[in-house]
Protein backbone atom coordinates (compact mmCIF):
# COMPACT_ATOMS: atom_id res chain seq x y z
CA UNK A 1 0.00 0.00 0.00
CA UNK A 2 2.85 2.20 1.25
CA UNK A 3 4.53 1.92 -2.26
CA UNK A 4 1.22 2.44 -4.20
CA UNK A 5 0.69 5.31 -2.66
CA UNK A 6 4.28 6.58 -3.29
CA UNK A 7 3.99 5.94 -7.31
CA UNK A 8 0.70 7.56 -7.01
CA UNK A 9 2.14 10.56 -5.29
CA UNK A 10 5.29 10.41 -7.79
CA UNK A 11 3.18 10.06 -10.89
CA UNK A 12 1.47 13.10 -9.54
CA UNK A 13 4.50 15.42 -9.20
CA UNK A 14 5.18 14.34 -13.02
CA UNK A 15 1.82 15.37 -14.16
CA UNK A 16 1.86 18.67 -12.57
CA UNK A 17 5.70 19.29 -13.64
CA UNK A 18 4.42 18.74 -17.47
CA UNK A 19 4.30 22.22 -19.22
CA UNK A 20 0.44 23.66 -19.90
CA UNK A 21 -0.21 24.83 -23.42
CA UNK A 22 -1.95 27.94 -23.47
CA UNK A 23 -1.53 29.50 -26.95
CA UNK A 24 -2.52 32.83 -28.66
CA UNK A 25 -3.01 34.32 -32.19
CA UNK A 26 -2.66 38.03 -32.24
CA UNK A 27 -3.61 39.78 -35.47
CA UNK A 28 -3.19 43.46 -36.55
CA UNK A 29 -3.74 44.90 -39.50
CA UNK A 30 -0.22 44.60 -41.32
CA UNK A 31 -0.71 43.01 -44.42
CA UNK A 32 0.33 39.83 -43.05
CA UNK A 33 -2.87 39.08 -41.65
CA UNK A 34 -3.69 37.60 -44.54
CA UNK A 35 -1.40 34.33 -43.66
CA UNK A 36 -3.98 33.86 -40.54
CA UNK A 37 -7.02 33.62 -42.92
CA UNK A 38 -5.06 31.76 -45.22
CA UNK A 39 -3.61 29.35 -42.27
CA UNK A 40 -7.54 29.63 -41.36
CA UNK A 41 -8.62 27.78 -45.11
CA UNK A 42 -6.03 24.65 -44.98
CA UNK A 43 -6.56 21.32 -44.77
CA UNK A 44 -4.17 20.63 -42.17
CA UNK A 45 -3.82 23.97 -39.91
CA UNK A 46 -0.47 25.11 -38.58
CA UNK A 47 -0.26 24.08 -34.37
CA UNK A 48 -0.73 27.32 -33.13
CA UNK A 49 -3.74 27.86 -34.61
CA UNK A 50 -5.45 24.79 -32.90
CA UNK A 51 -6.72 25.41 -29.31
CA UNK A 52 -5.88 28.76 -29.09
CA UNK A 53 -7.40 32.03 -28.65
CA UNK A 54 -7.60 35.26 -30.87
CA UNK A 55 -6.68 38.31 -30.24
CA UNK A 56 -7.44 41.26 -32.24
CA UNK A 57 -5.54 44.52 -32.46
CA UNK A 58 -7.93 48.17 -32.78
CA UNK A 59 -9.37 47.77 -36.05
CA UNK A 60 -8.95 44.29 -36.88
CA UNK A 61 -11.58 43.55 -33.85
CA UNK A 62 -14.34 44.75 -36.51
CA UNK A 63 -13.50 42.25 -38.94
CA UNK A 64 -12.97 39.07 -36.88
CA UNK A 65 -14.68 37.36 -33.93
CA UNK A 66 -12.45 36.96 -31.61
CA UNK A 67 -11.53 36.45 -27.73
CA UNK A 68 -10.39 39.91 -27.01
CA UNK A 69 -9.51 43.30 -28.69
CA UNK A 70 -6.56 45.38 -27.71
CA UNK A 71 -7.57 48.99 -28.39
CA UNK A 72 -5.47 50.93 -25.77
CA UNK A 73 -6.45 54.13 -27.73
CA UNK A 74 -9.74 55.64 -25.89
CA UNK A 75 -12.74 55.45 -28.65
CA UNK A 76 -14.35 58.10 -27.17
CA UNK A 77 -13.51 60.82 -30.08
CA UNK A 78 -13.64 57.78 -33.16
CA UNK A 79 -17.45 56.42 -32.20
CA UNK A 80 -18.71 58.74 -34.97
CA UNK A 81 -16.67 56.93 -37.13
CA UNK A 82 -18.73 53.51 -38.69
CA UNK A 83 -15.57 51.33 -37.91
CA UNK A 84 -15.23 52.01 -34.63
CA UNK A 85 -18.65 52.32 -33.18
CA UNK A 86 -19.67 48.94 -35.40
CA UNK A 87 -16.69 47.42 -33.67
CA UNK A 88 -17.96 48.59 -30.07
CA UNK A 89 -21.85 47.50 -30.94
CA UNK A 90 -20.44 43.88 -31.85
CA UNK A 91 -17.90 43.74 -28.84
CA UNK A 92 -20.99 44.95 -26.56
CA UNK A 93 -23.14 42.57 -27.88
CA UNK A 94 -20.84 39.23 -28.01
CA UNK A 95 -19.55 40.51 -24.46
CA UNK A 96 -15.74 40.17 -25.40
CA UNK A 97 -13.36 41.88 -23.11
CA UNK A 98 -12.20 44.85 -24.93
CA UNK A 99 -8.87 46.43 -23.57
CA UNK A 100 -8.60 49.92 -23.64
CA UNK A 101 -6.97 52.92 -21.48
CA UNK A 102 -10.10 54.88 -20.74
CA UNK A 103 -12.88 52.49 -20.59
CA UNK A 104 -16.58 54.23 -22.40
CA UNK A 105 -19.60 54.15 -19.94
CA UNK A 106 -21.76 53.12 -22.77
CA UNK A 107 -20.11 49.78 -22.99
CA UNK A 108 -19.72 47.42 -19.45
CA UNK A 109 -17.42 45.03 -21.54
CA UNK A 110 -14.71 47.58 -21.92
CA UNK A 111 -12.10 47.09 -19.07
CA UNK A 112 -9.15 49.25 -18.33
CA UNK A 113 -5.73 47.85 -19.43
CA UNK A 114 -3.68 46.36 -16.46
CA UNK A 115 -1.04 48.36 -16.91
CA UNK A 116 0.21 47.91 -13.22
CA UNK A 117 0.21 44.22 -13.59
CA UNK A 118 1.68 43.78 -16.24
CA UNK A 119 4.60 46.12 -15.86
CA UNK A 120 5.46 43.89 -12.49
CA UNK A 121 5.39 40.83 -14.84
CA UNK A 122 7.95 42.31 -16.44
CA UNK A 123 10.06 43.46 -13.75
CA UNK A 124 8.89 46.69 -13.97
CA UNK A 125 9.43 47.37 -17.63
CA UNK A 126 6.90 50.35 -19.19
CA UNK A 127 8.23 49.96 -22.60
CA UNK A 128 4.80 49.92 -24.44
CA UNK A 129 4.65 51.60 -28.16
CA UNK A 130 2.06 49.89 -29.81
CA UNK A 131 -1.09 47.92 -29.18
CA UNK A 132 1.11 45.00 -30.56
CA UNK A 133 3.56 45.24 -27.49
CA UNK A 134 0.55 45.99 -25.03
CA UNK A 135 -0.94 42.56 -26.55
CA UNK A 136 1.94 40.57 -26.55
CA UNK A 137 3.31 41.98 -22.98
CA UNK A 138 -0.65 40.62 -21.29
CA UNK A 139 -0.32 37.11 -22.96
CA UNK A 140 3.36 36.90 -21.52
CA UNK A 141 2.06 37.94 -17.96
CA UNK A 142 -0.89 35.50 -17.77
CA UNK A 143 1.23 32.57 -18.66
CA UNK A 144 0.61 31.96 -22.35
CA UNK A 145 3.19 29.43 -23.29
CA UNK A 146 2.96 29.67 -27.64
CA UNK A 147 1.92 33.11 -29.03
CA UNK A 148 1.21 33.69 -32.77
CA UNK A 149 2.07 37.18 -34.53
CA UNK A 150 -0.49 37.51 -37.97
CA UNK A 151 -0.21 41.54 -39.22
CA UNK A 152 2.33 42.49 -36.58
CA UNK A 153 4.17 44.21 -39.40
CA UNK A 154 5.31 48.06 -38.73
CA UNK A 155 7.63 47.80 -41.99
CA UNK A 156 7.59 46.31 -45.73
CA UNK A 157 10.40 45.24 -47.63
CA UNK A 158 11.83 48.16 -49.76
CA UNK A 159 9.65 50.47 -48.26
CA UNK A 160 11.62 53.19 -46.25
CA UNK A 161 8.54 54.60 -44.08
CA UNK A 162 7.68 52.28 -41.24
CA UNK A 163 5.44 52.65 -38.22
CA UNK A 164 6.98 52.32 -34.54
CA UNK A 165 6.44 49.18 -32.54
CA UNK A 166 8.54 47.06 -34.60
CA UNK A 167 11.66 47.19 -31.71
CA UNK A 168 9.19 47.34 -28.91
CA UNK A 169 7.63 43.99 -29.83
CA UNK A 170 11.34 42.00 -30.86
CA UNK A 171 11.97 43.59 -26.98
CA UNK A 172 9.76 41.64 -25.65
CA UNK A 173 9.62 38.61 -27.85
CA UNK A 174 13.25 38.41 -26.30
CA UNK A 175 12.61 38.09 -23.09
CA UNK A 176 9.37 36.27 -23.52
CA UNK A 177 12.25 33.72 -25.45
CA UNK A 178 14.09 33.64 -22.56
CA UNK A 179 11.31 32.21 -20.26
CA UNK A 180 10.31 29.86 -22.82
CA UNK A 181 7.73 31.22 -24.75
CA UNK A 182 7.28 30.16 -27.99
CA UNK A 183 6.33 32.86 -30.90
CA UNK A 184 4.72 31.99 -34.04
CA UNK A 185 5.69 35.01 -36.65
CA UNK A 186 3.50 35.18 -40.15
CA UNK A 187 5.65 33.59 -42.79
CA UNK A 188 4.99 36.94 -44.85
CA UNK A 189 5.66 39.30 -42.07
CA UNK A 190 9.05 41.50 -41.77
CA UNK A 191 8.49 41.02 -37.61
CA UNK A 192 12.38 39.05 -36.75
CA UNK A 193 12.48 39.10 -40.51
CA UNK A 194 10.61 36.27 -41.08
CA UNK A 195 9.81 37.49 -45.00
CA UNK A 196 13.30 36.40 -45.50
CA UNK A 197 13.45 33.21 -43.96
CA UNK A 198 15.14 34.66 -41.12
CA UNK A 199 18.53 34.18 -42.87
CA UNK A 200 21.53 34.94 -41.01
CA UNK A 201 23.69 37.34 -42.54
CA UNK A 202 27.83 37.14 -43.77
CA UNK A 203 27.61 33.68 -44.22
CA UNK A 204 28.61 32.48 -48.04
CA UNK A 205 28.50 29.02 -49.14
CA UNK A 206 31.82 29.38 -51.43
CA UNK A 207 33.99 32.42 -49.49
CA UNK A 208 34.93 33.19 -52.93
CA UNK A 209 31.38 34.04 -54.68
CA UNK A 210 29.09 36.43 -53.05
CA UNK A 211 25.61 36.79 -53.50
CA UNK A 212 26.15 40.32 -55.33
CA UNK A 213 28.19 37.70 -57.66
CA UNK A 214 25.75 35.15 -57.79
CA UNK A 215 26.96 33.10 -55.04
CA UNK A 216 24.74 31.69 -51.93
CA UNK A 217 23.89 32.10 -48.35
CA UNK A 218 24.09 29.26 -46.10
CA UNK A 219 21.16 28.89 -43.60
CA UNK A 220 21.29 27.98 -39.98
CA UNK A 221 22.08 24.21 -40.46
CA UNK A 222 24.30 24.60 -42.86
CA UNK A 223 26.04 27.38 -40.83
CA UNK A 224 26.13 24.56 -37.48
CA UNK A 225 27.88 22.37 -39.57
CA UNK A 226 30.25 24.44 -41.48
CA UNK A 227 31.52 25.75 -38.10
CA UNK A 228 31.15 22.23 -36.22
CA UNK A 229 33.70 21.47 -39.20
CA UNK A 230 36.12 23.94 -39.10
CA UNK A 231 36.28 24.70 -35.31
CA UNK A 232 34.85 21.52 -33.98
CA UNK A 233 33.33 22.74 -30.95
CA UNK A 234 30.74 20.94 -28.74
CA UNK A 235 27.35 21.69 -30.55
CA UNK A 236 24.75 23.30 -27.73
CA UNK A 237 22.02 22.56 -29.93
CA UNK A 238 19.44 22.73 -26.73
CA UNK A 239 20.14 26.48 -26.11
CA UNK A 240 19.55 27.35 -30.24
CA UNK A 241 15.74 29.14 -30.66
CA UNK A 242 14.50 29.19 -33.74
CA UNK A 243 11.75 31.98 -33.93
CA UNK A 244 8.71 29.32 -35.78
CA UNK A 245 6.65 30.18 -39.12
CA UNK A 246 2.92 30.70 -38.17
CA UNK A 247 2.29 29.49 -41.43
CA UNK A 248 4.09 26.99 -44.40
CA UNK A 249 6.14 29.29 -46.76
CA UNK A 250 4.72 27.29 -49.71
CA UNK A 251 1.15 25.82 -48.44
CA UNK A 252 -0.07 22.89 -50.52
CA UNK A 253 -3.28 24.45 -52.37
CA UNK A 254 -6.56 22.74 -51.31
CA UNK A 255 -8.22 19.83 -52.88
Amino acid sequence: MGNESHLQQAAATTVSLMPHRKAVNIVAMGSSRNDFFQAQLMETRPDILLNAETWTINYMGAQIRCDRIVHVDPVHPYLGHPVVRDMCEAALKDNTPFYTSHPHPKYPNHVVYPFDKVSASLGGITYFNTSVAYAIALAMSEGFTEIGLFGCDFSYPNVHLAESGRACCEFLMGIGTQRGIRFAVASGSTLMDMYTGQQPYGWFADPNLPPANGGKLMNAGQIFQHVHAVRNPPLLRDNVYYVQSAVPANPEPLV
